[in-house]
């Protein structure tokens, strides 16, 4: 540190006194140069600022994972991250999430480890097979299975970025990685077992990948826990009720809400929507989604979208009946025969018709046409409803002239968000809103806070309200001092408001989707 320096940099710390229980924030400013680390930062306060400062160490090479902290809402390594490549004049520092915190920065990892020691991370073998002197041999394309899987460094990162972790219960997506990864290893005789272990708790993730985005070691945590989904129902474990009645009418009616397919166009009575099957050619195909057609609230959103279609004199058609579930719920549950039924219809109908792209109601819809096979081999177009506004709006097809005069936050759907990068659309849509004061959530963009419905949950919640992400979210935005929380995805819509009710706060903020405010505002040119 004793090198010219680039640029003083503002650090907020968090800091924590056991011996008075008190919370406090110390401030510091410190002089940074090119390669300076957040644990140089560190030690340099401790060294020179105050030498009371509580953090933990060891390493330096991003190798022990003792150095976690949370930078600005992200987990991170200290020792990893350099300072300047933060972008920022003013960092804040604060412990890790979901472990209890010893002093200052440094936590208790004793209910990770025992977390950990419940899915025994050591080979699974009769007692008389480690009698035997012998070799476990294992050839090196069988190793390459779980390689990567294998090389955790136990640094909680992931689990901090959790939202699922703040149900006790949840064992987590660092153990349970590591349950796959010995699942995946050849010389394991333990398979049954630990499905078993894994099915008690692996229907609270909610497929957020924020445990994927945040592991140093770029371990794909979120992929590791659909795929054991997917063993624990490939061979009969059991699972939750809630599980299986989602999964069953996905089969029987093409959507898992238990709603009869013949009914799946009733949302736009009275619309004069065109259907494709009628008209066999339209310029934009409206995937309209399972709870935008089915479910009374979400209806709305639907009928807003073709609002707004009409008013920029777009021609579009729906699938009508004959779109089904997209099949991604299906599909992070673990079912993939189920999800390649559903997929399989939709492509036919892809093929059938001639449209030149796809406007999707949920995030979902579009991530899973984005993302995964069959969909991705007719390399269609395809953009979320918001991408499609936001391109009108600089386009000036598109005019907001009513004003709404109100404090609105955005909460960022995982699947738009963290699964497809869409940060800015929605943001840009809702800025261009006149009189709409926005104000961003702490906890936003990659470092959101899931709202608990992703993964399927949506279908299966049953945890206490406390537990519930979608609670976590609604007292966050509460706290911000908004009216509206807007958001870009049905199921969002469906926790958020779920919370809401749930916490008794309906006088004070509400949940509206951009599709909704944007019907109230806008005005063809």
């Amino acid at each position: 540190m004793n090198s010219k320096s680039e640029k003083n940099i503002k650090f907020k710390i968090q800091r924590f006194n056991p011996e008075k229980d008190k919370q406090y924030i110390s401030t510091y400013t410190v002089p940074v140069r090119v390669g300076t680390t957040i644990l140089d930062i560190l030690l340099y306060v401790k060294d020179n600022l105050d030498g009371t400062l509580t953090f933990r160490h060891q390493c330096r090479m991003g190798q022990c994972g003792s150095c976690g902290v949370i930078l600005n809402g992200k987990p991170m390594l200290a020792c990893y991250t350099q300072v300047l490549h933060l972008g920022v004049d003013t960092i804040k520092i604060e412990p890790l999430t979901n472990l209890p915190v010893i002093k200052d920065l440094v936590v208790n990892f004793d209910s990770f480890f025992k977390k950990h020691a419940k899915i025994e991370p050591i080979l699974i073998k009769a007692e008389d097979t480690f009698k035997k002197i012998t070799e476990f041999i294992q050839i090196p394309s069988d190793l390459k299975k779980y390689w990567d899987k294998a090389i955790c460094i136990k640094c909680s990162l992931c689990n901090a970025s959790c939202p699922a972790e703040i149900d006790p219960k949840f064992l987590g997506p660092s153990s349970l990685t590591a349950n796959y990864r010995f699942i995946l290893d050849t010389r394991d005789d333990g398979n049954n077992k630990r499905l078993k272990n894994s099915s008690e708790s692996i229907w609270l993730c909610t497929s957020c990948n924020s445990c994927t985005i945040n592991c140093p070691k770029e371990i794909d945590c979120s992929t590791a826990l659909t795929e054991q989904r997917s063993l624990i129902i490939e061979d009969g474990i059991l699972f939750p009720k809630t599980v299986k009645e989602a999964l069953d009418s996905a089969f029987k009616y093409y959507n898992p809400i238990r709603m009869p397919s013949r009914k799946r166009k009733d949302w736009s009575i009275n619309l004069n929507i065109k259907d494709l099957s009628i008209v066999k050619e339209t310029r934009v195909l409206y995937f309209v989604g399972c709870l935008s057609s089915y479910d009374d609230r979400n209806k709305e959103i639907a009928k807003c979208i073709t609002k707004i279609f009409r008013k920029m004199e777009v021609d579009f058609a729906t699938l009508g009946n004959d779109e089904w579930c997209c099949g991604d719920h299906i599909l992070r549950l673990g079912e993939k025969g189920l999800f390649e039924m559903l997929a399989e219809h939709n492509v036919s109908m892809f093929k059938k018709y001639t449209f030149e792209s796809i406007v999707t109601t949920s995030p979902h819809c579009y991530y899973t046409f984005v993302n995964d096979k069959p969909y991705t081999d007719l390399e269609m177009k395809v953009k979320h409803y918001s991408q499609f506004i936001a391109e009108a709006l600089k386009k000036g097809k598109l005019k907001l002239n009513r004003e709404i005069k109100k404090k609105v936050t955005y909460h960022d759907p995982c699947f738009l968000g963290k699964r497809s990068n869409i940060y800015d659309e929605p943001r840009e849509i809702l800025r261009a809103v006149p009189g709409l004061e926005f104000i961003e959530m702490e906890r936003s963009r990659e470092n959101s806070f899931c709202c608990g419905g992703g993964g399927g949950r949506v279908w299966t919640e049953e945890a206490d309200p406390e537990k519930r992400p979608s609670v976590n979210r609604v007292r966050e935005a509460i706290k911000l001092g908004v009216k509206i929380i807007a958001t870009a995805c049905p199921f969002c819509i469906t926790t958020l408001e779920d919370a809401i009710k749930t916490i008794d706060c309906e006088d004070l903020i509400k949940v509206m989707d951009i599709a909704e405010i944007i019907a109230e505002s806008i005005e063809y040119l």
